[in-house]
């Protein structure tokens, strides 16, 4: 029965911390309602009409109090049950005087209303009217008698009435601490289930990244792929989280080249992959199904399946997915590049000088105008050009002394330093300077960095 009563208006679908100062509400007004059983009477026997109603006030209030909490009223019920029993201890002092030491239970309506209140301009008004009123009946009290006439019999109730109450007093506070042990190990025994089930949650999550990760490479152009193609070259991949957004992918063609492409999609990490996921599946069906190996063909092609994708619910809504690319048609037997580039330019290293690649300043995908067709360029190869194509996450990536930018201009002198070396050599020290560069800052986003020696 009192454990049905403790748990008026608590409910599994709100949170523990409400429920847990519901029970204390309702623990208040039980013990209050218990408590009022035995005062009313012994007003009512020595025809003391002020306390009588005071006394019937207060069981009226806390039964008003959990009326309102099962009602779901919480804040109401928080707010009744403090603030008559602030009223209660505070006129009780003045009828009775402060023998019958009943104004320390402000102090205890205070933790109460520490313990209750959520806002923090309710609770300070309450703590700081109980402080004032604490401290005016201690001031103007003091060894006073209560407006109240004792008779000689209603004096020695009284006797005893005080003594009573500094049990009660005694005990509420010892209640008080007890129900909240109980409650904090509930609460605790809850979070440790929490706990449990998130990490379990987690480890699922974690075991499907892992297993995305896992098809997300496979479909990444394989080393043994590259190196019968590019016999000089490296791959420098570091995504920022399990998987990535950015993707290099490669496929011989009918005519006897090679392309490769260095893309970069919309986002990283989950979202990120997904998107390479679709484009990887485009480039497939444009070059090995439908036979398109023009550079710039093919990236408009895949711009139109993919904003077809992306559009498939007919909402029509703006948005800026797809990716920035650069696709590479790479003939060694004739020495030619032929290219498209969406946002993301690159380079050729010859002669000691750089040769920038311009990209045409829209991406494949949606969030452009769709009627503008990609460029097509053809470069010239020539023997030992070296060719680097990457994504931003290099050049973007905070670090140094002074947690700035790598930016462009600092690859392309590291990229400079180090093209003599051999290929393998190469990536070892890109992939160093980034770590230093980085230092203690997270990751900002994936890189991609391909080197192609001709």
């Amino acid at each position: 029965m009192i454990e049905k009563i403790l748990n008026i208006g608590v409910s599994l679908n709100q949170d523990n911390s409400l429920n847990r100062k519901i029970r204390i509400s309702n623990m208040i007004s039980l013990f209050t309602i218990i408590t009022m059983f035995g005062y009313i009477p012994v007003a009512i026997i020595y025809k003391i009409l002020g306390i009588v109603i005071l006394n019937f006030l207060f069981f009226t209030s806390s039964v008003l109090s959990l009326y309102l909490n099962y009602r779901k009223q919480h804040d109401s019920a928080f707010l009744v049950s403090s603030a008559y029993g602030l009223f209660y201890f505070t006129f009780g002092s003045v009828f009775y005087g402060l023998q019958s030491n009943l104004h320390f239970f402000i102090i205890i309506m205070c933790l109460i209303a520490i313990a209750l209140f959520k806002s923090n301009l309710v609770l300070r008004v309450f703590i700081a009217t109980a402080v004032i009123c604490f401290f005016a009946l201690v001031i103007f009290m003091g060894n006073k008698p209560g407006i109240i006439h004792f008779t000689e019999d209603m004096q020695k109730a009284q006797n005893i009435i005080s003594i009573v109450n500094l049990f009660v007093l005694f005990l509420i506070t010892i209640l008080f601490f007890v129900f909240f042990r109980r409650e904090n190990i509930l609460f605790q025994k809850a979070i440790l289930e929490q706990k449990e089930v998130i990490e379990e949650k987690q480890k699922e999550i974690i075991d499907s990244i892992n297993y995305a990760k896992r098809i997300q490479f496979a479909l990444l152009a394989g080393e043994n792929l590259l190196n019968e193609y590019l016999p000089e070259h490296f791959v420098l991949f570091k995504p920022k989280d399990v998987v990535s957004g950015d993707f290099y992918w490669a496929t011989p063609t009918e005519d006897g080249c090679f392309i490769y492409v260095t893309a970069d999609c919309t986002g990283h990490g989950v979202p990120g992959a997904f998107m390479s996921l679709l484009n990887i599946s485009k480039l497939s069906q444009s070059i090995n199904e439908n036979k398109i190996t023009k550079p710039d063909w093919i990236l408009n092609y895949i711009r139109t399946e993919i904003i077809k994708a992306l559009n498939s619910d007919g909402s029509g809504k703006e948005s800026k997915d797809g990716m920035d690319a650069i696709l590479c048609k790479l003939n060694l037997k004739g020495m030619k590049l032929e290219y498209a580039a969406a946002n993301n330019s690159f380079y050729i290293i010859r002669n000691q000088e750089i040769l920038t690649c311009k990209a045409d300043k829209m991406p494949v995908g949606m969030g452009h105008d769709d009627s503008v067709s990609f460029t097509y360029n053809q470069i010239a190869l020539q023997s030992g050009d070296l060719i680097y194509t990457f994504t931003d996450g290099y050049a973007d990536q905070f670090g140094g002394p002074k947690g700035k930018k790598f930016k462009y201009k600092q690859l392309e002198e590291l990229l400079l330093s180090v093209h003599h070396l051999p290929m393998y050599e190469q990536r070892r020290i890109l992939e160093q300077k980034f770590v230093s560069w980085k230092g203690n800052l997270d990751q900002v986003d994936d890189v991609l960095i391909i080197g192609v020696k001709v």
